[in-house]
């Protein structure tokens, strides 16, 4: 087994090739390109890795359709042309999903422009199934007439009479896993992750004119320990927070994005669970409903944010617009505030400084601080999405090679986009049959063939160490919640402290196992988790109780 040992003694004056600020998947994807180039890489986060914006989406690998309406070509180029490549690099957790956009009274553009795009759509992508296995092929768009739509949405047979469109896109089914896997593939190479670590300041020395951070001084949250990282270069990728970091460095005010704060409810399962639909307001905005797991998730708003980036939370308004905006356009009040289990939210960091943040692009941008500050080593990068994020660390890792030629000089040839991700059952391989492999050769007694099935969709072929662990100690296949027993096990806890480097009872329910995404946990649960985890984490009961309640209150309560 590879044992990913997320660093938690931070030692003295450690020095790297490339030191990333941001533990998002922007961090994570450009920490991957450089170290599959054989660079030695260090990413610090202040939290934890994939915690905030890259957690709170809509749980889709897509081409971006609507980004068509600003006629944004190269961008939904580029993010088909990305959507092949995760599905070829990590089938076990990016797979199609049909999606249905229903012809309404009030549609706009006109059916006919939709039609339009939608060919657009298919032409940018049409090399989307090569290399593919046959399970994983994305049909072309069609129209599909009013009976159709009624078979599959029949909530919609008072305001439809024209039918619709389907046209494929892929959902991300676990996005924590996805980061885990870009994160263990740069970890397997010898890159470093340092979660619950915070800057306390940026070391620089002035000579001719030029500015060169020579160290950065940072603080381990939890067991209060300092120390100083140096680099040959430093890159900013912590998204709504870029324009703060910034100001530490330069002790100025800087403003180089625009934030737009974004919700989805998670609600209990409401129209058809097993196809996705996209909406438009009579107001002319747009909302998914999309099938997730026993779920569905709506969303999502696009709405300007002024405040820090730490102060992010949804308010009463934010949700009451999104159920309004979904009883206005479906009739039936089908949506109601009993029926949402939580409110994922985030902030999106936009290039744009327009106020319009709806309409603002998802293009990102480097920003090279030796034009704009003097500062020599020193990059910051904002915008993107998570479709595009392996394209976007390789442009920066090429960035990077043109301002300091010595590192491409160093650096192995490769190229991520015919690699696969870390728990990949192999680059372009069919998942049901690695699926059906491991259910027949890696069976064991004690726990039921359900609970396999989603080790495996969740771990991909790193289930088997989940395997082991149960083999070692039959207790560990206890599931850890009763209202999910085909679902976590509190062999996955154990591997999330051991392997995963989860400090914290957040870390562990939110971003290792799936059990702090399907709602508020049950408090009772979470205790039970705690207690467990605290013989691996030396906690006290005052620790424990602290765990417990910071993760209770890091969800949403609105009702």
């Amino acid at each position: 087994m590879f044992t990913l040992k997320i660093q938690t003694e931070l030692k003295p004056q450690e020095k790297f090739d490339i030191l990333i600020i941001g533990g998002g998947i922007t961090g994570i994807a450009i920490a991957r390109e450089a170290a599959e180039r054989g660079h030695f890489v260090g990413l610090i986060e202040k939290n934890d890795f994939h915690c905030a914006t890259s957690a709170a989406t809509s749980k889709l690998i897509h081409g971006g359709l609507r980004y068509l309406e600003n006629f944004e070509f190269p961008l939904v180029r580029e993010s088909l042309k990305e959507r092949r490549i995760l599905m070829l690099s990590a089938s076990h957790l990016v797979r199609p999903m049909p999606f249905i956009i229903p012809i309404l009274p009030w549609t706009k553009p006109n059916p006919f422009l939709i039609e339009a795009g939608l060919k657009i759509y298919d032409l940018l992508s049409f090399d989307r199934n090569e290399f593919l296995p046959e399970e994983s092929y994305i049909p072309n768009t069609r129209k599909i007439s009013q009976q159709e739509l009624l078979n599959v949405l029949p909530e919609l047979k008072h305001i439809t009479k024209n039918g619709g469109f389907m046209y494929y896109d892929c959902q991300s089914i676990y996005p924590e896993r996805l980061a885990f896997s870009f994160l263990k593939s740069a970890a397997e190479k010898g890159a470093k992750f340092f979660n619950h670590i915070e800057i306390e300041d940026f070391i620089t020395e002035k000579k001719d004119h030029t500015i060169t951070i020579t160290g950065i001084q940072v603080k381990d949250k939890i067991t209060g320990k300092s120390t100083t990282f140096k680099a040959k270069v430093i890159i900013n990728a912590t998204g709504p927070w870029i324009d703060y970091v910034i100001s530490k460095v330069l002790n100025q005010k800087v403003q180089k994005i625009q934030r737009s704060k974004g919700i989805h409810l998670l609600t209990k399962p409401i129209l058809n669970q097993k196809i996705a639909v996209l909406f438009r307001t009579k107001t002319h905005r747009h909302f998914f409903v999309i099938p997730w797991k026993n779920f569905s998730l709506i969303g999502p708003t696009d709405t300007p944010f002024q405040d820090h980036p730490d102060n992010l939370k949804p308010t009463k308004e934010d949700v009451e617009q999104l159920i309004n905006d979904f009883n206005e356009t479906i009739p039936g009040n089908l949506l109601n505030k009993k029926m949402i289990l939580d409110v994922p939210i985030g902030i999106r960091p936009l290039i744009s400084l327009k106020e319009n943040t709806y309409k603002a692009s998802r293009k990102y941008e480097i920003f090279d601080h030796r034009k704009e500050n003097n500062i020599s080593n020193f990059l910051s990068v904002a915008g993107g999405k998570w479709t595009t994020s392996r394209k976007l660390g390789e442009d920066v890792i090429q960035y990077v090679y043109m301002l300091f030629p010595e590192l491409k000089n160093q650096s192995k040839k490769t190229d991520t986009s015919q690699l696969p991700l870390y728990g990949s059952p192999g680059y372009s391989n069919p998942y049901s049959v690695y699926e059906n492999f491991a259910l027949k050769e890696f069976r064991i007694q004690e726990i039921s063939h359900e609970q396999h099935k989603y080790l495996i969709s969740f771990y991909g072929t790193e289930h088997i160490e989940i395997l082991k662990l149960i083999k070692e100690n039959p207790k560990l296949a206890e599931p850890i919640s009763n209202s999910f027993p085909k679902w976590d096990l509190y062999a996955q806890v154990l591997f999330a402290i051991e392997y995963e480097g989860a400090r914290t009872l957040e870390d562990i329910v939110k971003r290792r196992i799936g059990y702090g995404t399907y709602g508020k946990p049950d408090k009772e649960t979470l205790q039970k988790i705690a207690k467990f985890a605290s013989k691996y984490l030396n906690w006290n009961q005052t620790r424990i109780k602290e765990e417990v309640n910071s993760t209770l209150n890091s969800y949403t309560d609105l009702f």
